[in-house]
């Protein structure tokens, strides 16, 4: 799914519209990177959380909600 599709779901779940859904994105995507830059983990509860492993990728660990969606 592109950035735009899923800014339009986004949208269509919140009170936001789809320019706002896409700059929450974009600005979510900016954060996760400016502490990934620190080397600092990032933990958003029932989501799961995010890191950088010493090969410079992203790992992303899913908290069991996610897993449970996901089956």
């Amino acid at each position: 799914m592109k950035e735009a599709e899923f800014a339009k779901k986004l949208a269509a779940k919140t009170s936001l519209d789809e320019k706002k859904a896409e700059e929450f994105i974009q600005a979510f995507a900016g954060t996760l990177a400016e502490y990934f830059k620190k080397g600092e983990k990032v933990v958003i509860a029932e989501f799961g959380s995010f890191y950088v492993k010493d090969d410079k990728t992203v790992q992303f660990n899913p908290a069991a909600k996610v897993k449970d969606v996901i089956g």
